[in-house]
């Protein structure tokens, strides 16, 4: 039986892929009989399909390939999640790199089968298993993924695993319609619905290398502002100290617009600055942005960059935040594609 399934989605990664494919190998190590890789390709278009379809004939029994039309990666987690014969899943990329002989830490951390299991936890006194029995332990959870709390766990997809079982009893899924912050969503709706969790400080994962290559996408705005009304939904019945997290969302959505939206509009010659900064303007007005921009408090979460970004948008200097934001993309030779 196949005890934890690592699904991998794939687009156009033929340039990293075999790095993390060896990588991949020496953390299976000699137990391969648990454990499946499941490749979701979303129709590469470079020699990526070429690299799995070797990786899958070399070990049939651990690495299987399914192709699909480019649907982005949430599609491809979904295809995924139905596809899998492990008992827990794990979403990956295709450019990171894992620990070696990970495996039997796994399966020990997992005999108790609880519903979340988070590797990489930081300051973390102890590895432990953890029952969720009330909506103040899970708002601390949901406060550890987007640090606001010791322990703290990184934001993304990374090192966070799940008993598949759990996640088709309670529907839980990837939202295809939102390409921001799809991570942070999928993981909250998990912490609402989870009644048990281990929590581990084991260094499972870390990324190989960071791209200047930005992928822009018009869905943007529209996924930001359908992301925040879904995390406020998904809160309206926990106690006041939700409206942390709710500030800390708020936050990194001013952020994601600012930068990924209409900064990267700019550069790519499709909005002046004027149209940007009058977007900006009234985006901050029709989600309550400027609570959030009030306090420096989440300042140590973000860079130098945002730290200096909030304080401009904090007294409305929206066109100078839009004009720093710019010049920064075009120092460090960021692009928007």
């Amino acid at each position: 039986m196949k005890k934890i399934t690592f699904i991998m989605p794939t687009y156009n990664s033929a340039e990293y892929l075999e790095r993390t494919l060896e990588s991949l190998g020496q953390m299976i190590g000699a137990n391969s009989e648990v454990v499946e890789v499941l490749f979701v390709d979303d129709g590469s278009t470079d020699q990526t399909l070429t690299l799995l379809e070797r990786t899958v004939a070399k070990d049939p029994m651990t690495y299987r390939l399914l192709k699909a039309k480019h649907g982005g990666v949430s599609k491809a987690r979904n295809l995924g999640i139905k596809n899998a014969m492990g008992e827990y899943v794990t979403f990956i990329d295709s450019d990171d790199a894992y620990t070696a002989n990970f495996i039997p830490v796994f399966l020990q951390q997992a005999t108790a089968l609880p519903d979340l299991i988070w590797e990489d936890v930081s300051k973390l006194e102890h590895s432990r298993l953890q029952r969720i029995t009330t909506s103040t332990e899970r708002l601390n959870l949901m406060s550890m993924v987007l640090g606001l709390t010791t322990p703290f766990i990184q934001e993304g997809i990374a090192s966070k695993f799940y008993r598949r079982e759990f996640l088709v009893e309670n529907g839980l899924e990837f939202d295809e319609k939102i390409v921001v912050s799809e991570d942070t969503l999928f993981i909250l709706e998990a912490i609402d619905k989870a009644k048990s969790i281990y929590l581990s400080d084991f260094n499972f994962y870390w990324i190989l290398e960071e791209h200047s290559l930005s992928r822009f996408n018009e869905q943007v705005l529209g996924s930001e502002v359908a992301y925040e009304r879904k995390v406020e939904n998904l809160l309206s019945n926990y106690p006041i100290q939700k409206l942390k997290i709710i500030l800390r969302i708020k936050l990194n959505g001013v952020y994601t617009l600012l930068r990924r939206y209409y900064g990267a509009k700019c550069l790519r010659g499709e909005l002046s600055l004027r149209g940007a900064t009058a977007g900006l303007k009234q985006m901050m007005r029709q989600q309550h942005y400027r609570e959030s921009l009030k306090s420096g408090q989440y300042d140590r979460l973000f860079s130098k960059r945002y730290r200096v970004l909030r304080k401009l948008l904090k007294f409305r200097l929206y066109r100078l935040a839009l004009v720093v934001d710019i010049s920064l993309d075009k120092i460090k030779g960021s692009k928007w594609r």
